[in-house]
């Protein structure tokens, strides 16, 4: 009886010390894992000391720190080259827009804001890959956990020169509101504005969200957050024909309640992404937003079906669209 005390009161402090001393993510690359697995092996085989010597060595990759950025060598780009990925972290949203030395992030995905979240398992293993050690610009579009969670587990692990929000958040004390109007410029000539929120306001925390313009490689891109209806309205009386755009993220991930025809026929999208999780219990994207968009002529992209959606924006160029699930298909998918 009293083991069976002992062994309980042990696991109950193991389960409230919280953190991730069990489970450790690493930036291992296939080649890091597969010499890995045979160190593993040489481990617990019957071999020499000196074998198990060897096996130690091929470990150690995986025991580089988390934070040191896999470096690897990009192949020669086109001058102009704009890439933005939108990737796969279920029901969220988590958006990665390169150009040159310079990186934005648009939402950091779902999770555990103090624990395991999509930015440690999916949006800081992609940046890493990439060899992307500081980001130019991070902004959360609103609170709502399915953008937020990672935002602090993003900032632990990478410095970002700005930081903007569309609602305050204790993780972002040193972010500022993202402002109806406000632009900025990066050096190879893409344009960043803000077009909502206006401010201070009533409304969901949905509808504060940073709705932001991109103007990159001859096309604009447009990411709407999770607005509703009501505020998608306001967006098209005030911007009128500004709202014109190449290429949209859906709002609310394909939501009925957002994606009206007024938004829609402003916007006029040639690339419409929807951002969400496979099976999910909302029914997003909802089948009459998806009749919407082909109705306007947009070509609709969904992560739920295609993962992580990569497209390159090049002046004078046809757009890439690179499908994460196309590239690598496995048999269960």
């Amino acid at each position: 009886m009293k083991v069976s005390v002992r062994f309980s009161s042990g696991a109950r402090r193991l389960s409230e010390a919280g953190g991730t001393w069990f489970f450790q993510q690493t930036p291992g690359a296939l080649a890091d894992v597969l010499l890995a697995t045979v160190g593993v092996a040489l481990l617990v085989a019957p071999v020499s000391r000196y074998a198990r010597s060897l096996a130690l060595l091929l470990v150690l990759p995986l025991l580089l720190p988390p934070d040191v950025p896999a470096r690897f060598p990009r192949a020669e780009e086109p001058a102009g080259l704009t890439r933005v990925t939108v990737l796969d972290v279920g029901q969220g949203t988590s958006v990665v827009v390169e150009a040159g030395a310079r990186v934005l992030v648009y939402d950091t995905g779902g999770g555990d804001p103090g624990g395991n979240n999509m930015a440690g398992s999916v949006l800081l293993p992609f940046l890493r890959q990439r060899g992307i050690g500081a980001l130019d610009t991070l902004v959360i579009s609103h609170p709502d956990n399915d953008h937020s969670a990672g935002a602090g587990t993003l900032l632990a692990a990478l410095p970002a020169a700005r930081v903007y929000h569309g609602l305050p958040m204790p993780v972002l004390d040193s972010g500022r509101p993202c402002l109806s109007g406000q632009a900025w410029r990066w050096p190879g000539g893409q344009r960043f504005q803000f077009l909502s929120p206006e401010g201070a306001g009533a409304g969901s925390s949905n509808d504060h969200s940073c709705v932001l313009q991109i103007e990159a490689g001859g096309r604009r891109l447009l990411l709407a957050g999770d607005v509703h209806e009501g505020r998608e309205r306001e967006l098209v009386r005030y911007w009128g024909e500004s709202l014109a755009s190449d290429w949209l993220l859906v709002a609310h991930h394909g939501s009925r309640s957002s994606s009206s025809w007024a938004l829609l026929k402003a916007v006029q999208p040639d690339y419409a992404v929807v951002s969400a999780g496979y099976a999910n219990r909302f029914g997003h994207p909802h089948a009459a937003v998806v009749d919407r968009l082909e109705r306007m002529g947009a070509k609709v992209h969904n992560t739920a079906t295609g993962g992580a959606l990569e497209f390159e924006f090049v002046p004078g160029q046809p757009v890439r669209v690179t499908s994460w699930r196309q590239q690598r298909r496995r048999f269960w998918m």
